[in-house]
């Protein structure tokens, strides 16, 4: 079996990043279930790299289809499909959790800004009050 260029040099950069997203888990810089994605897509990349036609004859006669190339580009038009829906809901759900963390901001600065406006009340009126006892005393 004689291996072409893809065959060695597309496990190579798989399993670079491979290695990159596992020190990122370690890192805590990615998320487990995000690392998992990555590292079942890298894996999958490595094997039918590996080993194309084995598999994409399989593929293309399990979803019917035809040709083996046809059935490896439908699948690949899927699978990027999924990355897509996964990246835009993970999107989503990042726009929502800033947009309540700006509410929540917003309502705490409100909040401060009246506890600041009633102290400053307090200390206007304990003025006064002093004011008014010094006064007192100086008539005495």
């Amino acid at each position: 079996m004689e291996f072409e260029i893809y065959q060695w040099l597309v496990p190579i950069i798989g399993l670079f990043y491979v290695i990159r997203t596992l020190r990122a888990v370690k890192q805590k810089k990615r998320s487990r279930k995000g690392a998992t994605v990555w590292l079942i897509f890298w894996c999958i990349i490595i094997i039918l790299a590996i080993v194309p036609n084995e598999i994409s004859f399989q593929v293309a006669e399990i979803l019917g289809f035809a040709s083996n190339i046809n059935a490896i580009i439908f699948v690949a038009l899927g699978l990027l499909f999924l990355f897509v829906f996964y990246l835009s809901s993970t999107i989503e759900h990042l726009e929502h959790q800033i947009t309540n963390l700006v509410r929540n901001s917003a309502l705490q600065l409100k909040n401060q800004e009246k506890e600041i406006e009633r102290q400053q009340k307090q200390i206007h009126e304990l003025q006064k009050n002093i004011s008014n006892l010094t006064q007192e005393e100086q008539v005495d």
